[in-house]
């Protein structure tokens, strides 16, 4: 596993590194002119706090991943074991949706909780997630995407060694980004003026207090068109791992266009990032 963050208050990059979390400091950046402002302090240990708790849920669901795989590797595929390994990732946290294994051709062999077991014999082999996860024999995260039964999820996928040390297949998770993230986002805003939003690279919108901006991708909705700062905004924390910016945009529940400021930094996990952002109306 390769976790890697940036922290706001001293703008340091640290990479976490292997399934056991070792911590090194890999890059020192000079913090924001703007971070003396008290308000902008608040602001950065609000973001800070929010950033290890969501750090620290998304190590779990790699971690239980990474386990379960293992522990398919001794059990194979499919089977009454192969059921309960799935059963017990699939349970062990409430923003997971399924847990499946596939073999090398992408056929799906094991599936839960019991409702997922229509997905058995469904072939996956065309999704670049698989074609990238056997053509690198790595884990991996995907971005968000949208879900048949509705809504959106990402994937977390670790191949599958047999006792030879052969790939055999690969045990997958699909999970919900936004449901993940949502207790530790309101928990770390409340009491507080601030709002948080998680978006990726791409500018698409991974939670978000307003649910109706879930799932919107920032650089092709017209709603955001009719205000270029957003835009460029998004351009910004698109671009850089760190940052600060003010903007105009509705405020929560889109009554009144207010001014706003944000700092954000990076979390990531097998190469996928996510921008963790910490909003004030000014």
């Amino acid at each position: 596993m390769k976790f890697s963050l940036i922290l706001p208050i001293c703008m340091i990059l640290f990479v976490i590194a292997g399934i056991a979390g070792c911590l090194q400091n890999e890059e020192i950046m000079s913090p924001p002119k703007a971070s003396i402002n008290p308000d902008h302090g608040a602001m950065a240990k609000t973001l800070a706090t929010m950033q290890d708790d969501i750090v620290a849920a998304i190590i779990r669901l790699d971690k239980e991943t990474g386990s379960s795989a293992i522990k398919l590797g001794k059990s194979g595929l499919s089977g009454d074991a192969a059921n309960s390994i799935l059963a017990r990732l699939a349970a062990s946290d409430p923003a997971i949706l399924t847990a499946i294994t596939f073999d090398r051709n992408g056929t799906v062999r094991a599936a839960a909780p019991l409702e997922a077991r229509v997905l058995i014999g469904e072939n996956l082999g065309n999704q670049t997630v698989v074609q990238d996860l056997f053509a690198r024999n790595q884990p991996l995260m995907s971005d968000l995407f949208p879900l048949a039964q509705g809504g959106y999820g990402s994937v977390i996928e670790y191949p599958v060694y047999s006792e030879e040390g052969q790939v055999i297949g690969a045990v997958s998770i699909t999970f919900s980004p936004d449901v993940l993230i949502a207790p530790y986002a309101e928990s770390a805003t409340e009491g507080t003026r601030y709002s948080a939003m998680v978006a990726q690279t791409d500018g698409r919108v991974l939670y978000d207090p307003d649910p109706e901006e879930v799932g919107r991708e920032t650089f092709n909705e017209s709603l955001y068109a009719e205000f270029p700062e957003i835009l460029e905004f998004a351009r910004q924390y698109s671009g850089n791992k760190s940052g600060y910016a003010t903007y105009s945009f509705y405020d929560t529940g889109f009554g009144n266009i207010v001014n706003k400021e944000a700092f954000w930094t990076t979390i990531g996990i097998h190469g996928t990032e996510w921008r963790l952002i910490i909003i004030r109306e000014i």
